[in-house]
C-alpha cells in the first residue's frame, strides 16, 4: 500500500505556507501529483481527504479578562527582532502544522505577550495571569511560542515549572530543547560537550539560549557553579525547566539569592517570566487562610519576591483550583501572589481538536467513541492494596486490545506510513500491580504481554490463510469479531484487514510506564523512523502531562469524582488526524456519566468567561462569580479536606438548576418524601390563586407561593453526599427573600412511559430511570451527565415567545461553537435546545416533580452488597420521587440570591478520599 503521507507532504510543500489555501488550490495540487500515485482513484481520495483535513484546520484567537493594563507590543514591534519566534515558526511548519493553526498561534501568543509586563519598562512591575486551554490541546506549543516571543522582546530569564513527576519534566525539557534552545540540553551542561543541534538549532544555530537544566537532570546549583554560569554575564536569555518539588525550588531560590542579586535591596533586576505548567497541580495553597501556605506554593511565591520585574503565568486546562486561591476569603484572594489578578486568557482549540465536547457532549447520543467497562471488578477491584496480585485480565480489556490491533491494520491500509500508535491501560495507581513482581506475579503489563504474544503467534500462523480457514482459529475469530463490531464501516472488508494483520501487529509491544521502569520507558523519539506501536500500562505517570503519541484505544478504570483530576486523566484527548473514527475510550459507566457532567461544567465555565469578557469584567469579578457556582463545591472540599471538619460556602442560585440526583436508599426517607410530595400537590390543587395550565408537555400548575415551595424543600430529605443540591439551604434563602421577588412559582410534573401512579387528582406514567448504589446507602439517579430530568424539561411554563427566544439563543451558541470546531452549523430547527437557554429566558422559577420507576443498574462495579442496602427498597404503594429547581437570572442584590451551604468534610473524606489521586501512592514521584 502506497504511503499517502509522502504524497501529502509533497503537496504541502507546493501549497502557500503563510496562509490557508483554498479548496480549489488543494484539489489542483492533487491533480498535478497524479503521476506520483499513478492516477489511482482510491489513493487520490485519501490524499485529498488528508489535505483538506489538515489545511482547512484553523485556530481562532482567544479572549481575556483584564485588569487595567497598558498594551506595549505593537509600539515596540519595530525594535523587536523575532529571532527565536521565526525559527520556532519554521520548525512548526516543518512538523506539518496547518497554516491556519500557525497563524492563530501567532496572533494568540501576541495577545498573551501583550498582557505580560513590558521588559523594557525599568520601573518595578509584577504581573500575575492565567492561560486556560484544553486538555492535550497543544498548550506546550503555545507556551513554547510565548517563551520565544518573550525572549525576543527582552525577557532575560525564564523559569518553567512542570508537574511533580520527573519523566514529565524531561519530556517538557526535550520539547523546549527542540522549540527554543536548539541544542540537546544533556550535552550543554557538560564540560566536554558535543555540539548536538536539535529542532530549531538545525534551522538557525547562530544564537543560543542558555539552559540551566537538561533532559537528564533537574536543577543543580553545583553544576552551574562548576561551569561558572550566572545570569548577569549572559547575553542571551536563560531558561530552567524544573519540577514543582520543594527541595529543587529551594535550591533554585538559594542559588539566585547567592549569585545573582544586583540591587541594594537584594532583588534581581532582570525581566523574568515564570510559566507554571499544570498550574492547578501542587502550586495552589490548599491550607486554611489562617495557616501557613503549602510548601510548594510558598517556594514559588518566594521565587517571585526575588525579582523586581516579573510576570507569573499559570497554564492549565482545569482552572477550578486556581480560581479558589483563598476560597473562604473573597477579598483575601488578591493577597496570594498566584491568583491571576491581572488577566485570565482563554485559548481557542484548533478546529480538529478531539476533546471532551466531541466525546462526551454529542447531542445525537450515539457515543461513537465510548465503551462501558462492566466486567472488571472480579479481576481488579476499584479498591485494592499495593500488593494485590492480578491473576487474569477482564474480558473487556482483552477485547480492547484486539480492537487496538485491528485499528493498526486499518491505519496501515489508509497509507499512514511509519507513525506512532498507542494504547493506554490505566487500572491501578500501584506500580506492583502495573509491572508485576516476578514470574509468579506478572502484573497487568505481563498478562497483556502474554495475551499479545499469543495473538501474534496466531497471526503469524493463520492470517495468510483464506479467511474461511483462518477464522477457525479462536484468536483470528476474536479479531474478526472486533472488526465486525467496531470497524465494519471503516472502508476495508475483512479479507483485506486480515491480510494486513501480520505487518500491523507483529511490531506491537507492551511497556509499563511508572516510577519503577524509569522516565525513558516510553521513548517515541528512538522510533521516529519506524513508528512505535505500544500498549502503555501505567498509573499516575499516564494521568497528567504525558502525551501518548498516536493514541487509538484507551482503557481507563480509576475512581475519582474530582473535576480537575478526572479531566487531566483523560490522555485520550488531543489530535487524531485521519483516524479519529477509529478511537475508542473504555470507561466505567459512572466515569462516563461524570465526564459528561464535568464536560458540561467546564463548558459553562468557558461560557461564563466569555459572558464576562463581553461585559468587560475583571479576573477578580470572574473569580467571585465562579466561586458562587454550586459546581465549585467539590473543588472547595478537596482544597480543605486536610484540615477542616466542616465548610460553609455561599452559593448563588441565580440562573442555576438543581436536581436531587442522590436519594436515600432506605424505605423510610423515600416514603416520607413521597408523602410530602403528595400532600404538596393535593394542597396546591385546592389553593386559591393556583391555576392549572394545559399546554402540551408536563402537567403544569401556576401561582404556587414561594413559602409553600420553601416548606416542601425543608421537608424533602437527601443524603449528606448530595453536595450540589441542599434543599434546607435553598429553603432558608427563599425565607429571607424580600417581598415581590420569586413570589410565584410554576410547578411541573413530567410524564414518562412507566407504570401509572395517582398523584393529586390525576394519574401519571412514571419516568423510567436507572439508579445505582454509589456509595452504598445512597441511590444515585444515573444517566448521561447525572441528570434526572430529560433534556428540554425546563421549557415547562414558558410562553411561545420565550421558547422562541431560547431557541434563538441556542442557535447563536451553535453558530459560535460550529465556527470554533470548524464544522457546518446546524439549522435552527435541528438544534436540541439545552435547558440553560430556557433558564436564561425564564421569568418565574420552576419546581419539577419527577416520579420515578427505577431500575437498579447494579453490578460488582457499582455495589458489592451488604445489609445497609441489599437492593431497591420496597416502597409498597409509594413511589421514588426526585425534585428539580430551575431559577431565572436574578437582578436583585447579591445577598438576596445566595444560599449558605454546609459541606461535611469528614463525610466527604469517607466517600471520596480513598479514590482521589493526592500523591500518596507508589506511582507518585516526590523525590528528585
Amino acid at each position: 500500500m502506497m504511503n499517502t503521507d509522502i504524497i501529502v507532504n509533497m503537496a504541502l510543500v507546493a501549497l502557500p505556507p503563510d496562509r490557508v489555501p483554498t479548496e480549489d488550490e488543494i484539489r489542483e495540487i492533487v491533480e498535478r501529483l497524479a503521476p506520483v500515485y499513478g492516477s489511482d482513484e482510491s489513493i487520490k481520495a485519501q490524499v485529498l481527504s488528508k489535505l483538506l483535513t489538515r489545511c482547512l484546520v484553523k485556530m481562532d484567537t482567544g479572549f481575556a479578562l483584564v485588569e487595567k493594563h497598558v498594551p506595549w507590543v505593537h509600539a515596540r514591534r519595530p525594535e523587536i527582532e523575532p529571532y527565536y519566534w521565526d525559527r520556532f515558526k519554521q520548525w512548526l511548519q516543518r512538523q506539518g502544522w496547518p497554516a491556519g493553526v500557525l497563524s492563530g498561534l501567532d496572533r494568540t501568543t501576541d495577545d498573551v505577550l501583550d498582557l505580560l509586563g513590558n521588559p523594557a519598562e525599568l520601573n518595578t512591575w509584577k504581573r500575575r495571569g492565567l492561560v486556560m486551554g484544553d486538555v492535550q490541546s497543544g498548550k506546550t506549543a503555545t507556551y513554547s511560542a510565548l517563551i520565544c516571543k518573550a525572549a525576543d522582546a527582552g525577557y532575560r530569564f525564564i523559569i518553567l515549572l512542570t508537574g511533580t513527576i520527573e519523566s514529565l519534566r524531561q519530556q517538557t525539557q526535550a520539547r523546549l530543547d527542540e522549540g527554543f534552545v536548539g541544542f540537546d540540553s544533556s550535552e550543554l551542561l557538560k564540560r566536554n560537550r558535543r555540539d548536538l543541534r536539535v529542532g530549531v538549532g538545525l534551522i538557525d544555530g547562530r544564537r543560543q539560549a542558555t539552559v540551566f537544566t537538561s533532559s537528564s537532570a533537574d536543577f543543580r546549583s553545583t553544576t552551574l557553579d562548576t561551569l561558572g554560569l550566572g545570569l548577569n554575564a549572559l547575553r542571551e536569555p536563560a531558561i530552567v525547566v524544573i519540577k514543582k518539588h520543594t527541595k529543587i525550588l529551594e535550591n533554585l531560590r538559594d542559588w539566585l539569592r547567592s549569585y545573582n542579586t544586583t540591587t541594594q535591596s537584594g532583588a534581581i533586576d532582570i525581566p523574568t517570566l515564570i510559566i507554571d505548567d499544570e498550574a492547578d497541580n501542587a502550586s495552589i495553597n490548599t491550607n486554611d487562610e489562617n495557616s501557613d501556605p503549602t510548601r510548594v506554593n510558598e517556594r514559588i511565591r518566594e521565587l517571585l519576591t526575588l525579582f523586581r520585574r516579573t510576570t507569573y503565568v499559570g497554564i492549565t486546562a482545569t482552572p477550578f483550583a486556581n480560581i479558589f486561591v483563598n476560597p473562604d476569603d473573597q477579598d483575601g484572594m488578591l493577597g496570594d501572589d498566584l491568583f491571576p489578578r491581572d488577566f485570565i486568557y482563554t485559548l481557542q482549540a484548533p478546529t480538529n481538536y478531539f476533546g471532551p465536547r466531541r466525546i462526551f457532549m454529542d447531542d445525537s447520543g450515539s457515543a461513537l467513541h465510548l465503551r462501558s467497562i462492566d466486567d472488571a471488578a472480579a479481576a481488579i477491584p476499584f479498591k485494592h492494596r499495593p500488593n494485590f496480585k492480578v491473576t487474569a485480565l477482564p474480558g473487556s480489556l482483552i477485547k480492547a486490545l484486539h480492537i487496538f490491533l485491528v485499528a493498526n491494520a486499518i491505519r496501515d491500509l489508509r497509507g499512514e506510513g511509519p507513525t506512532h500508535r498507542s494504547m493506554l491501560v490505566n487500572v491501578s495507581q500501584f506500580t506492583g500491580v502495573q509491572s508485576g513482581r516476578g514470574p509468579d506475579d506478572p502484573g497487568v503489563e505481563g498478562l497483556l504481554r502474554a495475551e499479545l504474544e499469543r495473538t501474534q503467534t496466531a497471526i503469524r500462523s493463520f492470517s495468510s490463510l483464506p479467511p474461511a480457514t483462518a477464522l477457525d482459529n479462536a484468536t483470528i475469530a476474536a479479531l474478526h469479531a472486533a472488526w465486525e463490531e467496531e470497524y465494519r464501516d471503516c472502508g476495508f472488508d475483512w479479507p483485506t484487514v486480515q491480510g494486513a494483520l501480520r505487518n500491523a501487529v507483529l511490531p506491537v509491544t507492551t511497556i509499563a510506564v511508572n516510577q519503577r521502569t524509569g522516565p525513558r520507558a516510553l521513548n517515541y523519539k528512538a522510533h521516529k523512523d519506524t513508528g512505535l506501536r505500544v500498549v502503555a500500562v501505567g498509573g499516575n505517570s499516564l494521568s497528567r502531562g504525558l502525551t501518548l503519541e498516536g493514541l487509538v484505544v484507551s482503557y481507563f478504570r480509576r475512581s475519582t469524582k474530582m473535576y480537575d483530576t478526572l479531566l487531566q486523566m483523560g490522555r485520550w484527548f488531543g489530535y487524531r488526524p485521519g483516524y479519529e473514527d477509529l478511537c475508542r475510550v473504555w470507561l466505567p459507566q459512572d466515569a462516563i456519566d461524570w465526564y459528561g457532567h464535568i464536560s458540561d461544567a467546564t463548558q459553562e465555565l468557558r461560557s461564563e468567561l466569555k459572558r464576562m469578557y463581553r461585559l468587560r469584567r475583571t479576573p477578580k469579578e470572574f473569580g467571585l462569580a465562579v466561586r458562587a457556582s454550586p459546581d465549585s463545591l467539590l473543588v472547595t472540599a478537596r482544597n480543605k479536606m486536610r484540615t477542616a471538619k466542616e465548610i460553609t460556602r455561599v452559593i448563588s442560585v441565580s440562573g442555576e438548576a438543581f436536581e436531587s440526583v442522590e436519594l436515600h436508599a432506605r424505605a423510610k426517607p423515600l416514603l416520607d418524601n413521597w408523602s410530602q410530595i403528595k400532600s404538596f400537590v393535593e394542597a396546591a390543587e385546592s389553593t386559591t390563586g393556583v391555576s392549572e395550565i394545559q399546554p402540551s408537555g408536563p402537567r403544569l400548575m401556576r401561582g404556587v407561593h414561594r413559602q409553600v415551595i420553601a416548606d416542601l424543600l425543608r421537608n424533602f430529605k437527601v443524603p449528606e453526599t448530595e453536595f450540589r443540591f441542599q434543599p434546607d439551604a435553598i429553603a432558608a434563602l427563599l425565607d429571607r427573600m424580600p417581598t415581590g421577588l420569586m413570589e410565584e412559582w410554576d410547578v411541573a410534573i413530567p410524564e414518562g412511559e412507566g407504570d401509572p401512579i395517582q398523584i393529586g387528582h390525576r394519574k401519571f406514567k412514571r419516568l423510567k430511570r436507572k439508579v445505582r448504589m454509589d456509595p452504598p446507602g445512597v441511590l444515585e439517579v444515573s444517566g448521561a451527565k447525572r441528570r434526572v430530568g430529560s433534556r428540554g424539561v425546563e421549557k415547562a411554563g414558558l410562553t411561545v415567545d420565550e421558547a422562541e427566544k431560547a431557541r434563538r439563543l441556542a442557535h447563536e451558541a451553535e453558530v459560535e461553537m460550529a465556527a470554533e470546531e470548524g464544522r457546518k452549523k446546524k439549522l435552527p430547527e435541528e438544534i436540541n435546545v439545552a435547558d440553560k437557554f430556557y433558564r436564561a429566558v425564564r421569568s418565574r422559577p420552576l419546581l419539577l416533580i419527577h416520579v420515578l420507576e427505577p431500575e437498579l443498574a447494579m453490578s460488582q462495579e457499582d455495589f458489592s452488597g451488604g445489609e445497609d442496602c441489599p437492593g431497591l427498597p420496597d416502597l409498597g404503594e409509594g413511589a421514588l420521587v426526585a425534585i428539580g429547581l430551575s431559577f431565572p437570572r436574578l437582578d436583585a442584590g447579591i445577598t438576596q440570591t445566595l444560599a449558605r451551604y454546609k459541606i461535611n468534610v469528614v463525610k466527604w473524606r469517607e466517600i471520596f478520599s480513598s479514590s482521589i489521586e493526592l500523591g500518596d501512592d507508589d506511582d507518585f514521584e516526590e523525590e528528585p
